[in-house]
């Protein structure tokens, strides 16, 4: 039985050193006034945009699992600290994913039409990226963490945008978790960020859920090999 867990978490912290690089320096941009460094912001959104969007219709959600800088420090920062009660359904809903993005999305074209009241620049780009960088500390310190503290410690990506619209591309992935000769002895159960396991185990051959993060923690927490990556070139 493979670790995957030794390698995800080398790749997670390498991931939250560079995006920390960027958010301290937009973050001196921010306060010094400096459109430069403003600007850095846009990396951020290009490593969303290509490790997230891009990536989704064949890995799924690969990039909340393994990459996302915000998931890393809620995963193991968060995790120490957590109640871990269950997530209310209503946080994982259609409609409460719908509104988190629309709520976000309108912010996000208020900035394109310079009617940001927060951040304003006469650089356009320089608007955008501080406009990322800000939103991503105000939604961690209000959303993500109390909500983290409260109930398990990833569950903002339940119904995180860039996740959600993952969720929605993913449908066909061919990365998979099979589940073939699970014997339902629900040790992943505890294991999954997202308490989706209990979903599937015993149930399925396959993780069927499209919010899966495929951060193999089911995988190593599985005694008897059960739970394994496949990569399958079939189509749902």
């Amino acid at each position: 039985m493979d670790n995957y867990s030794k390698i995800r978490k080398t790749t997670q912290f390498t991931s939250l050193a560079v995006s920390s690089v960027i958010f301290i320096i937009a973050l001196y941009g921010i306060f010094t006034h400096n459109d430069s460094y403003f600007e850095i912001g846009l990396l951020l959104f290009g490593f969303i945009i290509v490790g997230g969007i891009l990536l989704s219709p064949i890995l799924g959600r690969f990039w909340c699992g393994w990459l996302c800088p915000r998931g890393t420090f809620l995963e193991y920062i968060l995790e120490k600290v957590s109640k871990k009660k269950k997530v209310p359904p209503i946080l994982r809903s259609k409609a409460f994913k719908l509104l988190i993005a629309s709520i976000l999305g309108l912010m996000f074209v208020m900035v394109l039409l310079d009617m940001n009241p927060l951040l304003t620049s006469e650089d356009e780009l320089a608007s955008l990226g501080g406009f990322i960088v800000f939103m991503c500390i105000v939604t961690t310190l209000l959303i993500s963490i109390p909500l983290g503290l409260i109930y398990m410690p990833r569950t903002w990506c339940g119904f995180c945008p860039v996740g959600y619209a993952q969720s929605l591309l993913s449908k066909n992935k061919i990365l998979k978790i099979s589940i073939e000769d699970c014997k339902n002895c629900k040790k992943c159960h505890s294991a999954c960020n997202l308490d989706l396991c209990k979903d599937s185990t015993g149930k399925s051959n396959t993780m069927d859920s499209p919010d899966c993060m495929a951060c193999m923690k089911c995988t190593d927490s599985c005694k008897i090999g059960a739970n394994k990556p496949v990569i399958s070139l079939k189509t749902a």
